[in-house]
């Protein structure tokens, strides 16, 4: 059987990830590591699933586990993804995106692995500045413009240098806004959900105008899988399922599924200089692989909440 290990296991993405490939009964054992630096819930334990806490930064370690697990494809997804945070440690994003991606690209070309999937982002791309702007295709210019997103770029580069200099075989995706259970609070709804369950006020920069494009984690989940089962050779995918929402609008629908909260609302300063305006890309490449999303926003999100409300511990 195919080997798959993943890094960022105890993240929202691939803790759901490796849940669904392993509830689907995917055809790989699976292997993944984590340094556990914060919240280990999403963590999912299965006899398919074999676990190690490692620091992505450790070439020893890391090259100790690859030569002991001798895996076949690699996925990473492990990195430091708070935009917020960024701002104020931009070396913790460096030190992980990009250091702890050539060490995984290291261990992967020391070790013949057969393909790395690297989980990128939209916010490579920069950000559009009109309602009116085309969606980024594969092919649109990285223009990132915050240290997580520089981080990603960079990591990105690191993979398709690895490719021209010793031959690694990979695939980017680049995902939209997720939503869904197991997100930390940190992020935008979880957040939102949680101040309403707490009577707290809700945080909004600005005027909440900013533009995300929102995917279910479910939908990039299954994406991810359409990747690792068919995706081209060295080939970049953007995955999306075209809901474009203003922030405010996030708010107000998580306030209509809890059937409160809209009195909580609360406008603050912006952090950011030049907070990002509009985020939006194109999916239909990896749509010719026979993906397409399955949740709409307006179902997507009642769901979400009632995860949380029935998983408040999640949020402590």
């Amino acid at each position: 059987m195919t080997k798959v290990l993943i890094t960022g296991t105890c993240g929202f993405i691939l803790g759901n990830f490796i849940r669904k490939a392993i509830y689907e009964k995917q055809p790989y054992s699976f292997v993944s590591i984590d340094k556990v630096s914060g919240n280990a819930n999403a963590l999912y334990s299965h006899k398919n699933h074999v676990f190690h806490v490692a620091d992505i930064r450790d070439q020893h370690i890391i090259d100790k586990i690859f030569q002991f697990e001798r895996p076949n494809i690699v996925i990473h997804g492990a990195a430091e993804s708070f935009v917020d945070a960024s701002l104020t440690d931009p070396n913790a994003f460096v030190t992980s995106n990009v250091l702890g991606t050539q060490v995984i690209i290291n261990a992967c070309v020391r070790h013949n692995v057969r393909r790395l999937i690297y989980i990128s982002t939209d916010e490579v791309y920069g950000h559009l500045t009109s309602e009116s702007d085309p969606p980024w295709n594969e092919e649109a210019p990285l223009n990132p413009r915050n240290p997580y997103s520089a981080s990603k770029a960079a990591g990105e580069l690191m993979v398709k240098a690895a490719h021209q200099s010793f031959g690694l075989i990979y695939n980017i995706t680049r995902s939209s806004n997720n939503y869904g259970p197991r997100q930390t609070s940190e992020k935008l709804i979880p957040r939102a959900i949680k101040c309403i369950l707490q009577g707290e006020k809700i945080p909004i920069y600005g005027q909440g105008l900013q533009i995300r494009d929102w995917t279910h984690v479910f939908d990039n989940c299954s994406a991810l899988l359409t990747v690792l089962n068919q995706g081209k050779p060295n080939e970049t995918y953007n995955i999306s399922a075209n809901q474009e929402l203003t922030n405010i609008e996030v708010i107000q629908k998580i306030c209509n599924a809890m059937g409160q909260g809209h009195d909580l609302i609360s406008f603050v300063e912006d952090p950011r200089k030049g907070h990002d305006f509009r985020y939006s890309v194109d999916s239909s490449k990896i749509r010719e692989l026979g993906w397409k999303p399955n949740y709409k926003f307006r179902e997507g999100i009642v769901d979400t909440v009632e995860w949380y409300k029935i998983n408040q511990w999640f949020l402590k």
